[in-house]
Order: C-alpha cells, then sequence, then structure tokens
C-alpha cells in the first residue's frame, strides 16, 4: 500500500498566498507544512512510499522532494496533472491511476488531520474495498 496525497489544485480562494506556492505547502505550524503533516500521518501508519499529484506551481514542491524524503523516511514519487487548473480531483486520481494498482491511502493535500485517521481507516479495511469520506 502507498500514500497518495491528491496536491494539484491552484487554491485561488487564498488569493496571493498560493499566487506561486501550492497550497500543500503553505506552513500550518511553525515552518511544518500542509504536506509536512500529510506525510508523517502515511509515516506513522506504516508506509514507506508515497505519490503526490501536483499541478499548480510543481516545480515548489518538486525541489523539496529530498528534504521531505529524509524529514519523514519515505520513497517519494510525484505525478503531474496537466490539466489541475482546468479539472478536478478525478482528473488528478486518472493520472495516478497505476499507482492506484498496490492499494492507496488517499489524503487530499489541503487537509490537515491527526495521523489516528489514517490508523482508523487502516484498521478497517476489509478484503475487497475501503472508501471513506
Amino acid at each position: 500500500m502507498i500514500g497518495l496525497v491528491l496536491a494539484a489544485g491552484a487554491g485561488v480562494r487564498l488569493g496571493a498566498d498560493t499566487a506561486d506556492l501550492p497550497k500543500t505547502l503553505l506552513p500550518v505550524d511553525g515552518d511544518r507544512t500542509i504536506l509536512d503533516v500529510v506525510l508523517a500521518n502515511f509515516r506513522h501508519a506504516g508506509l514507506d512510499d508515497a505519490v503526490i499529484v501536483t499541478g499548480h506551481a510543481a516545480e515548489r514542491v518538486q525541489e523539496r522532494v529530498p528534504e521531505l524524503e529524509r524529514r519523514h523516511g519515505l520513497q517519494l514519487e510525484l505525478v503531474y496533472n496537466p490539466r489541475a487548473l482546468e479539472w478536478n480531483n478525478a482528473y488528478s486520481l486518472w493520472c495516478a491511476r497505476d499507482a492506484l494498482a498496490e492499494g492507496a491511502l488517499l489524503a487530499n493535500g489541503d487537509t490537515v488531520h491527526p495521523a489516528s485517521v489514517e490508523e482508523r481507516l487502516l484498521e478497517a479495511r476489509g478484503p475487497d474495498v475501503l472508501i471513506a469520506v
């Protein structure tokens, strides 16, 4: 199983804060970003690999990959959504469809929650599919 982060959106409602920065890289706790929280939750849940779907300001995530891998102990792969500014999360999932074959724990790149959410999802999974909204 891998972690899958949907982080392609432009975050236009946040105005100047996300003009040149994806909202997943906004700080939420000192220098910890939303993406840091998501990746730390994946690692806490026992995952070793994660895919991040990027779009708006993708290069800003790309430049941080080595640091994020060291900080969180995860192997990261980036998948680019070329239509992030036009289409929604469903297309980001389509872009990452190859990664879904292993099974994925999905997180939105603009959502902050405790690692207990991932733990509970993994505890509740069955032999087939678990979808939690």
